[in-house]
């Protein structure tokens, strides 16, 4: 498997409307304030500021299972998709779990999907992914709607950090018969 040369310029995914890259300096200022702006229904409790900046420092680079991509329309950064470690727990090898958000003024155009096929698409390319998972609030219906239209399945339904959350998957096979 051909791995794309990226020590210079960090990970960069090229679709058809969209481009995920490495944040800029000035798009973290960006990103923490949609964190505190962000809809409870999104995540679960706001992150410590300093380690949060300092984790989209690192921005374009995989390490350790973390990943945080810009999601950039003709040069104007809209949102985020990441990858990452949920707190207290390990994820098995090959096992990515992908968080999204697009700023609430470009939802609703196809952005979500396209970051969406373009990260699993790479994990499974380039990562060794062998799962890509998803947790959202039962209430997200438009997320929920995304997940089903680029072919992941409602796996399971759980409680962590007193909520309850659906957990969406695709798994290699699934990928490969969907983009054969």
């Amino acid at each position: 498997m051909h791995q794309p040369d990226t020590s210079k310029t960090g990970i960069r995914i090229q679709g058809s409307n969209i481009l995920l890259r490495p944040l800029r300096a000035a798009e973290i200022d960006e990103e923490w304030q949609a964190m505190v702006d962000s809809d409870p229904m999104a995540i679960v409790a706001l992150p410590d500021e300093a380690e949060f900046r300092a984790r989209l420092q690192g921005s374009g680079r995989l390490h350790d299972g973390r990943l945080d991509l810009a999601v950039d329309v003709d040069g104007r950064h809209i949102g985020r998709i990441q990858t990452f470690v949920p707190p207290h727990r390990d994820l098995p090898p090959g096992t990515y779990m992908v968080g999204i958000g697009l700023r609430e003024s470009v939802r609703g155009r196809g952005y979500g999907r396209e970051a969406l096929v373009l990260l699993t698409g790479w994990l499974f390319e380039h990562a060794a992914a062998e799962v890509v998972e998803a947790p959202t609030d039962p209430q997200n219906r438009s997320m929920r709607t995304v997940f089903e239209r680029v072919g992941w399945r409602e796996a399971e339904t759980y409680t962590e950090f007193g909520r309850t959350w659906v957990m969406y998957r695709m798994t290699r096979e699934q990928w490969g018969e969907r983009h054969a």
